[in-house]
């Protein structure tokens, strides 16, 4: 097929996935509608209404579930005149929203993106990273912590997704590391984190005992698994933000193995794996949480670089350092508050001190907030909210439609793929 084919080149490659046909003397047409009864039926009339011969038809649901269920059906027929072609068109366009033709002339060039758990293997070794890390850090310094965090890294990078995730054998200066942080945040996040959050925490801790030991990445990754089909994939340190968030598209979270310096247990410079699982593993293991993930990662996919950027932003706001509106009160849903003494505590002034808080909050808009810089060494100077969940899902689709990229993506769950709405040539240029 000439997916493999293409896909046999590093830096280029065309997506569009094609049936055994002469495709000389053929014309695709994807529509994407809400899938009700007589949806396809529907459709059908429109070619036969143009005398239009069909050959071929496939259908695939976009959602895992029933609610709000959308279908891309894909129709494939003999090419004929631009007359009776333009009126078909203009037909279709006028009872749906999305209509993509296949065409050869004007096919866009983004930037690569993985399709498929055979790309993911690549995450962590083709694009560069540029660290702005606190380097007088005592994990920048002390050698023998170096030593230590380079072995964890190096058994992590050689872990492909699939497989099982290397297995650790934590030091005892490790164990209480962990012991001492879990302590502290687990008292913190009482106060300060959604219930959905600290639901989730609860079920992972009589799971996986998080109280007693560090966790290993192969009983997250089957425990996520299970609860909403989130993948772990091992990585040796900090992605690119391209490779953290395309993956994230196929419902992978990249996750380190190493903890951070014993000496300073309250603060890391860099994510570390208290980071992972206290903050960001109780929020992959809700539905929500998880989907508006996957939501992200798919707008990342393809995106050029002043775009990504922006959603990197809005992932910053959010699934990091976002809040919500519990009863009256912000409370923190974001990984980073999660997995911080010092968020907690500033994040805990709005809850004890509702007439004085140090902290500032703002309401949450991805038009407004995309744009905004942010520091990533302090602790954060203002948090974004939003009335609820279910308000910050809405808003960031809203936002994705509005980036006009020049090809859709879904997401295949029986195939575990990314697959494009229109053919698209990719390239590992300025990533």
């Amino acid at each position: 097929m000439l997916n493999k084919i293409f896909r046999s080149f590093p830096c280029f490659s065309t997506i569009f996935p094609k049936r055994n046909f002469a495709i000389d003397y053929l014309q695709d047409v994807e529509i994407i509608t809400r899938d009700y009864y007589g949806s396809l039926r529907n459709i059908l009339k429109s070619f036969s209404n143009h005398k239009i011969n069909l050959s071929d038809i496939e259908t695939l649901k976009l959602n895992r579930t029933a609610k709000g269920q959308n279908i891309v059906v894909k129709l494939t027929f003999e090419k004929i005149d631009d007359y009776k072609f333009n009126e078909l068109l203009f037909d279709l366009q006028q009872r749906y929203d999305e209509v993509l033709i296949d065409n050869d002339s004007q096919i866009p060039l983004v930037p690569w993106y993985p399709r498929n758990d055979e790309d993911l293997k690549t995450i962590g070794l083709i694009m560069e990273v540029k660290e702005e890390n606190n380097q007088d850090h005592p994990q920048f310094k002390d050698h023998e912590y170096r030593k230590r965090r380079e072995e964890i890294a190096k058994l992590s990078q050689q872990h492909l997704i699939g497989e099982p995730v290397p297995y650790i054998n934590y030091t005892e200066q490790e164990e209480v590391t962990w012991k001492k942080i879990y302590s502290i945040l687990r008292e913190r996040v009482e106060k300060v984190m959604s219930q959905r959050y600290l639901r989730n925490l609860v079920k992972i801790e009589n799971a996986l005992g998080f109280k007693y030991k560090i966790p290993q990445l192969r009983d997250i990754d089957a425990y996520l698994k299970a609860e909403t089909g989130f993948r772990i994939k091992a990585t040796h340190g900090i992605l690119s933000q391209r490779e953290f968030l395309n993956a994230l598209g196929h419902r992978v979270f990249c996750c380190t193995q190493y903890i951070r310096h014993h000496s300073t247990p309250e603060y890391t410079p860099e994510p570390d794996i208290v980071h992972e699982l206290v903050g960001h593993v109780p929020l992959f293991a809700d539905k929500e949480v998880a989907d508006l993930s996957q939501e992200i990662g798919i707008l990342s996919c393809g995106t050029e670089q002043k775009d990504l950027s922006r959603l990197g932003t809005l992932y910053w706001f959010t699934l990091e350092f976002g809040a919500c509106k519990e009863n009256g009160q912000i409370k923190g849903f974001g990984a980073g508050i999660a997995s911080s003494i010092g968020e907690c505590d500033v994040s805990n002034i709005q809850y004890l001190f509702q007439n004085f808080p140090k902290a500032n909050y703002e309401k949450f808009d991805p038009f407004i907030h995309a744009d905004r810089p942010y520091p990533i060494q302090t602790v954060q100077p203002v948090y974004m909210y939003t009335e609820s969940f279910e308000e910050a899902m809405q808003e960031l689709i809203i936002f994705g439609k509005s980036l006009q990229k020049p090809f859709g993506l879904y997401y295949d769950f029986i195939e575990k793929e990314l697959k494009a709405t229109k053919r698209v040539k990719t390239h590992l240029n300025n990533q």
